[in-house]
Parts: C-alpha cells; sequence; structure tokens
C-alpha cells in the first residue's frame, strides 16, 4: 500500500500540522463534494432518537433513571444493528438489508410516540414495556458512521489513494463529535418549540432521508469493503509466535476498551445532565446542555487532526484522557444551569481529541485488511459504553443525588487513561518494526 508518511522510530510523523480545511479538501477530490457532507447528515439520528427519549421519559414521568434506561436501550440496539452491518458488509445483499432497515424504522417510531406518553406516566410505569421498544428501536436505528467509514475504504481502494485512509479516518471522527452537537442542537429546537415526541419523528424521517441517500450515491456501486471478524490464518507453530500473537491481540482490545470508556464517559456525562437538570426543572434543556459538550469537542477535534503530523497519537491520548479526568471533577460543582454550561464546555474539550486519537490508533495497530473490523467492534464499543455510563449515572443520581452521578464520569476518565497508558507500555514493548 503506497504511504506519503515518513515515521521515526516512536512513530511521529514528521511533517508539519495542515489546515483544518485540508481533510475534506482531500476527500472530496475521492468521493465528490456532496459525499463528505452526507456523512455529518446521515449520523444525526444516531443522536436524535436517544435524546428524544431520553427527554419524553424524564419529563413525562419525571424519573431521570427511567429515561436514562429507556435511551440506553435505544443505544445499546443501535450498536448491535451497527455490528450486524459491519459483518454485512460483504455480502452481495447488504443494501437490502439497510433498505429493510430504514423502512422498519419509522414504522418502530410511529409506534413508540404512541407508546412512550401513555406508559411512561403510568403511576407505576412498567420499565420492561418501555425498555423493550425503546431496544427494538435501536435494533432498526442503523449506525450509519460504521457505513460511511466502510463506504471511505471502498472509495479509497477504487481510486487508489490508500494512502488518504488516515485522513479519512480523522475525518469520520470529527463528523462524529460535529454530528452530536448538531444533532443535539436540533434536538433542544425541536423539543422547546414542538415537544420532544417530534424529536422521534424528526429523527425517523432524516434516517429514512439519509439511509436513501447513501444507497443512490455513485459509491454505492463499488465493490464492498472486505471485512472478517474471525482470522483465517493459521495456528503458529511455535510457542514464541503464539506469544506474539497473544500480545497483538492485547495491542488491538486496548483500543476497543479506550472507545468503550470513552463512550461511558459520554454517557455518564449525559446521565449527569439528566439528573441535574431534573433536580432544577429543566429537562426539556438536556439537549442544549450537551450540545455545549459537542460543541467544544468538534472544536478540540478540529485542532487535534490540524495538529496529528506534529504530535504521536498515543501523546494525544494520554493527555486527552488525563484532561478528561480533570475536566470530570469538575461535573459535581455547579448548583445552577450556567455553572453547568461552563464545565461541560470544559469536559468537551477533552473528548474530541481523545476521540480522534484512538481511532487513528487502529489504523496503527492493525493491517490493512483488519482496519475496518476494527473499527467497526470499536464503534459498538463506544456505544456499548454509552448505554453503560448513561444508565448507571441515572440509577445513581435518582438513587444519591446529583454530585453522586458526577463521580461516574470521573471513573469513566479514569479507566480511558489507564487504557491509553497500558496501550504506550504494551506499544513500547513491541519495538519500532511493531509499527
Amino acid at each position: 500500500m503506497s504511504s506519503t508518511r515518513a515515521l521515526d522510530p516512536l512513530g511521529r510523523i514528521l511533517t508539519g500540522s495542515r489546515s483544518p480545511l485540508a481533510d475534506p479538501r482531500e476527500l472530496a477530490a475521492v468521493s465528490g463534494a456532496l459525499y463528505p457532507v452526507l456523512t455529518l447528515l446521515v449520523r444525526l439520528p444516531q443522536t436524535m432518537v436517544p435524546l428524544g427519549v431520553l427527554t419524553t421519559v424524564a419529563l413525562v414521568s419525571g424519573s431521570p433513571a427511567l429515561g436514562a434506561l429507556c435511551a440506553g436501550a435505544v443505544t445499546l440496539g443501535s450498536s448491535v444493528c451497527g455490528l450486524g452491518m459491519g459483518a454485512a458488509a460483504s455480502y452481495r445483499r447488504r443494501q437490502a438489508g439497510l433498505v429493510l432497515v430504514a423502512l422498519a424504522n419509522p414504522v418502530v417510531i410511529w409506534w413508540l410516540v404512541g407508546l412512550l406518553p401513555e406508559r411512561s406516566a403510568a403511576g407505576d410505569p412498567d420499565a420492561v414495556g418501555l425498555v423493550l421498544p425503546c431496544l427494538l428501536t435501536g435494533l432498526v436505528l442503523p449506525q450509519m458512521g460504521v457505513v460511511c467509514r466502510l463506504r471511505w475504504w471502498s472509495l479509497l481502494e477504487h481510486h487508489r489513494r490508500e494512502d488518504l485512509a488516515d485522513t479519512a479516518l480523522r475525518y469520520e471522527s470529527i463528523m462524529d463529535s460535529l454530528a452530536t452537537v448538531l444533532a443535539a442542537a436540533v434536538t433542544g429546537l425541536v423539543a422547546v418549540t414542538l415537544g420532544p415526541l417530534a424529536v422521534l419523528a424528526l429523527g425517523a424521517a432524516l434516517t429514512l432521508v439519509g439511509s436513501g441517500a447513501i444507497l443512490l450515491h455513485r459509491s454505492a456501486r463499488l465493490p464492498p469493503a472486505l471485512i472478517r471478524f474471525l482470522p483465517d490464518s493459521p495456528r503458529p507453530p511455535t510457542r514464541a509466535a503464539r506469544q506474539r500473537r497473544r500480545r497483538a491481540r492485547v495491542v488491538w482490545l486496548l483500543p476497543v476498551a479506550g472507545m468503550g470508556a470513552l463512550g461511558s464517559l459520554l454517557g455518564s456525562i449525559l446521565g449527569s445532565v439528566v439528573v441535574f437538570a431534573t433536580s432544577v426543572d429543566a429537562v426539556v434543556s438536556v439537549s442544549w446542555m450537551y450540545a455545549v459538550t459537542g460543541l467544544t469537542s468538534t472544536a478540540a477535534a478540529v485542532f487535534a487532526a490540524a495538529r496529528a503530523r506534529d504530535v504521536r497519537r498515543w501523546n494525544r491520548w494520554v493527555v486527552a484522557s488525563a484532561g478528561a479526568v480533570l475536566a470530570s471533577m469538575l461535573l459535581s460543582l455547579p448548583d445552577d444551569s450556567v455553572g453547568m454550561v461552563v464545565v461541560l464546555a470544559i469536559a468537551g474539550l477533552t473528548t474530541g481529541p481523545s476521540l480522534v486519537a484512538v481511532y487513528e490508533i487502529a489504523r496503527l495497530v492493525a493491517p490493512s485488511a483488519r482496519v475496518t473490523v476494527l473499527t467497526t467492534v470499536m464503534t459498538a464499543a463506544m456505544g456499548l459504553g454509552l448505554t453503560v455510563g448513561l444508565v448507571l449515572s441515572g440509577w445513581w443520581g435518582e438513587s444519591w443525588g446529583y454530585r453522586s452521578a458526577a463521580l461516574l464520569p470521573v471513573g469513566s476518565a479514569a479507566v480511558l487513561l489507564a487504557t491509553a497508558l497500558a496501550f504506550v507500555h504494551r506499544w513500547r514493548r513491541r519495538g519500532p518494526a511493531a509499527g
């Protein structure tokens, strides 16, 4: 595979920093001007639907724990859907699967819109009766980030521009952050003006339109990116070779664990915010508050991507994780909405660079034929972590108060830092040839 990078023995890229607009321009030259914008729009329902469910249930029932549980069920189902989409990426009928999911999504959400207010308003709401429909909603909520990453591989291989693989991963990380802030802002606007149930209807419409646009884009006719979750290589004959393979698998698992911890951090921050908003009677403003985290996260991610060739990616992961630990400690301080907004803005400055760094590390540790597998699993791990963090912080906060819930982001950030340090230790033990 061709490459324009020059690496020193420790893995630092020796060229200078780039303009923030350089990545989109290079990618648009391969994919066309529409596709980079499309990768942002198709991601919006991924955030809008859980936020709409969270706001509706918490507002109607008055229980942030129940709202977090229902929203967590949506993100869990969507993570499973993303894994299924990755597993089916190499099959000829994969497009038909996306069509079925996109058509089923509005039907299930229409059913959920009629169900949520009635079940949530019950005096003793049946958690199972709410969680199962939300889980089903997630199962038909396609993770379009997985589709976009796989499509980039097809585009780059078709145009013989595999040297842009790092660029595509950086750009997709920025789109993840930008989609969060844009979706949260739209959710807040729609929830305040039309009600939180309208957010679900808008999310269903965007899922249908976005999936159709992806299916009709010219890149859909390209050969699919090959993805195999299970390697077909034979068992190494010697004990030393088996030990090297086990060490390599540990290095693979650390970015997955890091992405899960990052998802848990974001989920626990959101759960803490909904507990806080419930205590100050501002549940309908949860999306606005969460959008602040996404806004600063996006700005920091763009800066990190622009400086990606100056700083070792694992150093960026360590520094951002350490900053996340310090920023998350501030979450227990605010007593009003203004203070919470300031703290969330600080917290967002650490999550964006972490997201960019961990996805770039996937490109570093995995061979080209396996990067698609690793990034798909990492995306699912992030969704799973978000579910765990959201549910635990909502339940913890309702049981023991907001400041207790604010401890969970600190724990998630600590795990993120621990995985970063473990990766640095393992990677240096492998030696320069491992890169």
